[in-house]
């Protein structure tokens, strides 16, 4: 399928959207007065032990404390048993702020380049579950272990990114020794400074969605502003496996996602309903718990009798659902309530159509079924914020539920 990246920076805002056949399948928005932490890396100083929550509250600099729970330190004992008010610790975030709880850190620091991901608590020989080859996946198994001890990188451990597929042992070992290096200058520097202080900051979003693009190839990109595109352009020299064309569309500023209909797929995106190809339709509902998920046949009565009305709209659903978890950013759980549907077979297929539409999110967790109500549950990792959340703010008058009191309704 036709794949490309577009860019658009404007009035401090920078945007990025993945297309693939001129849908848009992610979309990432960056203001510049508070961009991703993500990724960032951090020498923190512990400034309270919550043991009822077995966390601890992490000052790192930036105005609001990150929370460290205990699963997310090396040791497997309390939180109490491995950390200390006043103490200081390199903790890397993994989820931005979200309402009002803070950043989610862990100590489990991770680097990533194109093709590897140095995991420094472990991981060794860890690859991509959505490289497919039984051959590819040994042979990357076999390497990273010589690799980790080949430079030295005791109790660390390298993860094999899909893009490492079919790439050549000479190209990994480069890989693994600039990251390698680069861990090093980290741990060094960082102690050099009492903390708080920021040790790493993640490139910009343009950079950060170029390198993290899964698969073997890159796709070609459209940037609407210069020095955006100059930024690229140095990325993609410094890392010539990963080159892609970069062309300028500067003309009119501010038109590229309106010229391309990424904005009209925007709005649509924050919609409760979804429309499907024959009729039927989505309706997707967000909670503070879950998001959850209707299927419904609409307008379509189908062309032979009801079973097959009923697969063909589950069918549809289960391919275009992926999609709008990607492009609205949701995760934690999914529950999805299928039209019921007699065959058990049919059943079956609904599941793997899912699944296989699943297998090219890489955020995308379990899938389960519950019963034969056509519920299914699904997991998805939760790493940015939703889109609702970022393009739209709660409703002062009804708070946020989009309903507002009969009597103020009425003026009665």
């Amino acid at each position: 399928m036709d794949e490309e990246i577009l860019v658009s920076v404007s009035a401090g805002l920078t945007r990025v959207a993945l297309l693939a056949g001129g849908l848009v399948q992610e979309l990432h928005m960056e203001r510049a007065d508070s961009p991703s932490l993500v990724g960032n890396l951090y020498l923190g100083r512990v400034q309270r032990i919550v043991s009822g929550m077995d966390s601890a509250f992490i000052d790192i600099g930036i105005g609001v404390n990150g929370l460290l729970a205990a699963a997310d330190l090396p040791a497997r004992d309390t939180i109490g048993g491995q950390l200390c008010a006043g103490q200081e610790l390199l903790v890397q975030v993994t989820r931005d702020a979200l309402g009002d709880k803070g950043p989610r850190l862990t100590t489990a620091v991770t680097l990533a380049s194109r093709h590897l991901v140095l995991a420094t608590c472990g991981a060794r020989g860890s690859v991509s579950r959505r490289i497919r080859s039984d051959t590819e996946r040994q042979r990357l198994r076999d390497l990273l272990p010589e690799l980790v001890t080949e430079l030295g990188l005791d109790g660390s451990g390298l993860i094999a990114r899909t893009a490492a597929e079919n790439v050549s042992a000479e190209v990994l070992r480069a890989d693994a020794r600039r990251l390698a290096a680069r861990w090093l200058q980290l741990r060094t520097g960082a102690a050099k400074k009492a903390g708080p202080h920021l040790v790493l900051a993640e490139p910009p979003l343009p950079v950060r969605v170029l390198r993290d693009c899964t698969g073997a190839g890159v796709p070609r990109i459209t940037v609407d502003d210069s020095r955006c595109a100059t930024d690229i352009r140095s990325w993609c020299r410094q890392h010539p496996e990963a080159a892609a064309p970069v062309a300028e569309d500067c003309a009119d500023p501010g038109s590229l996602f309106r010229r391309r209909n990424v904005e009209a797929q925007i709005s649509a995106a924050l919609a409760a309903l979804v429309p499907l190809p024959s009729g039927g339709n989505l309706v997707i509902e967000r909670t503070e718990a879950m998001t959850t998920v209707d299927v419904n046949t609409g307008t379509y009565t189908g062309h032979r009798d009801l079973e097959q009305t009923l697969l063909q709209t589950n069918l549809e659903a289960a391919a275009a659902l992926p999609r709008q978890l990607r492009l609205r950013a949701l995760g934690g759980i999914v529950a999805v309530d299928f039209i019921d549907l007699r065959e058990p077979g049919h059943r079956r297929a609904v599941r793997l159509a899912l699944e296989q539409a699943l297998a090219a999110d890489p955020d995308a967790g379990a899938v389960s079924s519950v019963g034969k109500l056509g519920l299914v549950i699904l997991s998805r990792r939760q790493s940015r914020p939703p889109l609702t959340e970022v393009l739209t703010l709660p409703c002062a008058q009804c708070g946020g539920s989009g309903r507002v009191p009969r009597s103020a309704a009425t003026g009665l």
